[in-house]
């Protein structure tokens, strides 16, 4: 980042176009895209000047629910961003088959994605064999070849949720298993 007032840029964009992606990828997963703006020097210029971007701090207008600003904010390899976390093997979790769900901590783990790589729209958490009010740490998630956490994650003390749900599923099921 430069705080240099000669390395900024204002870009005008069309609402309909921003309002078309938030609408395509939500609020949060916008915010986790990389974008190519090309800037133009002047109106005759026909190739302009490719820049990798990433939406910023979008605000919203109080009363009409329309995005009125987005900030951009450039982008190079090997700076974090913040990748969602998705939910994936669930129908193999006993307490998820019941009705039970992640109470979500964490829904996004900042990453370093690799030069050369692609940016993945979210990186997927194995919800294999959880249990009623298992914590679900780090450890479960799956990140693609290429993506690894940022450092200033705590491995250890990353925590993406617990496990919810109808205690009294869970309690029917054990005492029949004993019967």
């Amino acid at each position: 980042l430069s705080i240099d007032a000669s390395s900024k840029t204002l870009v005008k964009t069309p609402w309909d176009i921003i309002q078309r992606e938030m609408d395509r990828f939500t609020y949060h997963n916008f915010e986790s895209r990389v974008y190519d703006v090309t800037l133009y020097e002047h109106e005759d210029d026909t190739e302009g000047e490719a820049h990798r971007v990433t939406p910023r701090n979008v605000n919203f207008h109080p009363f009409q629910n329309k995005i009125y600003c987005c900030n951009y904010v450039r982008y190079f390899p090997g700076k974090p961003i913040k990748i969602p976390i998705t939910y994936s093997n669930e129908e193999e979790s006993p307490a998820m088959k019941r009705g039970g769900f992640i109470a979500p901590f964490e829904r996004y783990v900042q990453c370093i994605v690799d030069e050369g790589v692609p940016i993945p729209t979210s990186v997927e958490m194995d919800c294999t064999g959880l249990l009623l009010k298992d914590v679900v740490r780090m450890d479960r998630i799956i990140f693609p070849e290429g993506v690894k956490p940022s450092k200033k994650i705590n491995k250890e003390r990353f925590l993406v949720g617990t496990v919810f749900g109808r205690r009294t599923d869970v309690e029917e099921d054990s005492e029949d298993e004993e019967v």
